[in-house]
This record gives structure tokens, sequence and C-alpha cells, in this order.
């Protein structure tokens, strides 16, 4: 049996609680009154309900629903009235998710553009081949490969050692990011497709 997770119950008077329940409350009293009013006759026809007062009475309406209800809010994702038409919490979510697969496509292309030797430094912390004679050029390989966030430097070490020693274990230096991770999968997968 698993365990259930309560939820905290919601503080009744909490401050913007309590704030919301007042503005509501009035919104409704007004209309009310209003409404009895006009039944009454104590409004002169002249000054009764119209068109715009109608739609005032049910944004008034709408306004107490959600002072009250602010997760009714969360709901609504199209909303048309005449010629205003909002359609945010879909489209932008759709919109979000579109440009971030477009920015993680446009890095991996960036990454196709890795040299060989990159490439290899990639594959060698994938699989544990770190053993290393260091120089110049390895050296701004891998700086190239931390500037495009494959990798990361490991505390207390700086990419210049690299340079400096002769013989040297590269993961004592650098790691792959989660980044690197997953440009590595998707490199296998394009040269499959290849």
């Amino acid at each position: 049996m698993e365990p259930q997770t309560q939820l905290k119950p919601k503080k009744m008077f909490d401050g913007m609680y309590v704030i919301r329940r007042i503005v509501a409350g009035v919104v409704i009293v007004a209309i009310c009154v209003y409404i009895s009013a006009v039944v009454l006759g104590r409004i002169p026809v002249q000054q009764k309900l119209g068109v715009a007062d109608i739609g005032v009475i049910i944004l008034a309406a709408g306004v107490a629903s959600i002072l009250l209800r602010p997760e009714l809010l969360n709901r609504i994702s199209h909303f048309k009235f005449g010629e205003l038409e909002l359609d945010w919490l879909q489209k932008i979510e759709a919109d979000q998710k579109t440009q971030r697969v477009e920015l993680d496509d446009v890095r991996f292309v960036l990454t196709l553009l890795l040299q060989q030797n990159e490439l290899e430094h990639l594959k060698n912390l994938e699989n544990g081949k770190t053993q290393y004679q260091g120089n110049e050029a390895v050296c701004a390989e891998l700086r190239k490969l931390r500037t495009l966030g494959l990798i990361r430097n490991q505390k207390d070490h700086a990419m210049s050692e690299t340079a400096a020693k002769r013989s040297f274990d590269l993961k004592d230096i650098v790691e792959l990011t989660d980044r690197g991770r997953q440009y590595l999968e998707r490199f296998v997968e394009y040269q499959e497709k290849r």
C-alpha cells in the first residue's frame, strides 16, 4: 500500500485570501443592489440595463469568480470576446517547447563542427581512456570543448595543466557535462542514420 501524501491545508485567513474575499463580496453585493433597484423600479427607464450594462455585470462576475478562486485562471486557455482573442497558456508552452528543441538542435549542429581530436577527448572521457600526454594542442582542444559546455573543469584544476604536464589523467582535470553526454548520444544516433 502506497503512503498517501497529504496536502497542507490552505490557510483560510491568509492576508491575500481575506482581501480577495472582501473585494469579491463587495462586487457581488454591488451587482445584487443594482439588479434589485432595476427590478423594484428605483431606477428610471432611461437608466435601466443596456447591452453595455449586461457586459459590465458579466465582466464583474468573472472578476469576482477569479478573485474567489484564482485557480480558475489556470484552466482558461482560450478566451474570445468580440475582436479580442486570447489563447495564451497552450500557445506559450508550445512555443517554449519548440524553441527549446530548436536551440538544442542548433547547439548540436555547432558541436558537429568538432574536430576528430576533440570528439576523441569526449569519447575517451566517456569510456575511461583518460591517460594523456599534455601539450598546447590538447589544451586548446579542451578549452574549445569547455566553451561549448561539453566538459567542465574539476575543482582545484585549471585547463593550463594539460599543456604543462607531460603525462596526466584527463578525468582528474575535466569531466563530461550532461550536455556532453547528450552530445555523444546524439552523435551516435546521427552516425547510425548516415
